[in-house]
């Protein structure tokens, strides 16, 4: 049985997604960093665009909602 810590269950790597509590802040998962949570949870590294730069952050995999794929 997979729990929430376990990481079939998540984003996968490539996969659009939306930071919950933030309006429209949309980005892509660039690495999974691995069980560094709180309780073992796992921690996504996420690429917003930004210009000039792109910005990287680390959330918790319960910050985040998966993007539905748009053909």
């Amino acid at each position: 049985m997979p729990t929430s810590s376990d990481p079939a269950t998540g984003p996968k790597l490539g996969d659009r997604v939306k930071l919950r509590h933030a309006a429209g802040l949309t980005g892509k998962v660039v690495e999974l960093r691995g069980p560094l949570g709180p309780g073992g949870v796992q921690i996504y590294r996420v690429r917003f665009k930004r210009k000039p730069k792109p910005t990287y952050i680390e959330v918790r995999e319960d910050q985040l909602e998966i993007l539905p794929v748009v053909s």
